[in-house]
């Protein structure tokens, strides 16, 4: 597969283990991407995946919400010693002319394109590959990982267990019990394939016409079932104040792979920073790129790497 590589170069200063790293935007076809790259030699390359909705690259999106989580991630693997790929999904930020018709998008495309990455980082010479996904990125990864054999070790950060459906539901349900009940339905009609006629307007960003194939295609996969299938070294983690996606969620991926090791890191939310459990006070630390990372994600992520 013929890649496509900017000239534009970054560097950069780590300080985990102040190694220096390298960043540079790379492409496939409309598909954007930073590569940072330690000075020293690694065959070791993580690609990590962003989460649901406009989520960027960076963990950051467009409904005003800038933290840099994932660029954060990045650059401390990069610090101590390993390439991350991070990439902006079909349709966000760099890759928004990946999709021209929002109806024709599938769950399957994201699958693709994270299979294309690893691809591509095997052709720039890495041969022992991660794969780290947060939140939906999770599922993504955990996919396109079943199929490479390059693959070494899969990271699960604050992913889901239940089919997105299911999340819907509960999630609704902790908000409107009518609007889950009627979310409910809509889930079962899709789930059984038919497409919804009628749904509560309050729903359409759920269930409109032009999101229906998409959300069809997305529910059709269980996280708890699909990790079943890998054969490699897992990783689990979930912080204790994630208001998105509780702790239950990864405890249940750990049920369905025994052998996956599980790390719940206290005051850790959604957006990988320390945060309490009050809502208003922990989406707040959403749009706040100055806080740091919750303490015991990067030294997790570094040692379950280092054993790979």
């Amino acid at each position: 597969m013929k890649s496509i590589l900017s000239s534009l170069m970054i560097i950069s200063f780590g300080y985990l283990f102040a190694q220096e790293f390298k960043g540079r935007e790379v492409s496939i076809g409309d598909l954007r991407g930073t590569l940072t790259e330690p000075v020293s030699k690694t065959k070791t390359a993580v690609l990590l995946i962003a989460g649901s909705g406009p989520t960027d690259r960076d963990g950051n999106n467009a409904l005003g919400f800038n933290n840099n989580s994932l660029k954060m991630v990045a650059q401390e693997l990069s610090t101590s010693g390993y390439a991350v790929l991070r990439y902006d999904k079909r349709g966000i930020a760099g890759s928004k002319n990946a999709v021209t018709n929002q109806a024709n998008l599938r769950f399957e495309h994201f699958i693709e394109d994270a299979k294309n990455w690893l691809i591509f980082l095997i052709e720039e010479g890495y041969e022992n590959l991660v794969v780290a996904g947060h939140s939906q990125g999770s599922l993504v990864g955990m996919m396109a990982a079943q199929e490479n054999a390059n693959v070494v070790g899969f990271i699960s950060i604050a992913g889901l267990a239940e089919d997105s459906g299911e999340a819907i539901v509960r999630q609704l349900g902790a908000q409107s019990p009518v609007l889950a009940e009627d979310a409910r339905i809509n889930i079962d009609s899709l789930k059984a394939g038919y497409t919804v006629k009628k749904y509560n307007p309050y729903l359409i960003s759920l269930f409109g016409p032009s999101i229906q194939p998409f959300l069809k295609s997305y529910i059709a996969y269980t996280p708890s079932e699909e990790i079943k299938k890998l054969e490699v070294p897992i990783l689990i983690i979930n912080g204790t104040t994630d208001i998105q996606i509780g702790i239950d969620q990864a405890e249940n991926l750990k049920n369905a792979y025994p052998n996956a090791e599980l790390v719940i890191i206290e005051g850790m939310n959604h957006v990988l920073k320390d945060a309490p459990e009050d809502p208003a006070a922990n989406v707040a630390t959403y749009n706040n790129p100055d806080l740091p990372l919750s303490d015991g994600l990067m030294s997790g992520m570094i040692k379950f790497i280092q054993k790979l």
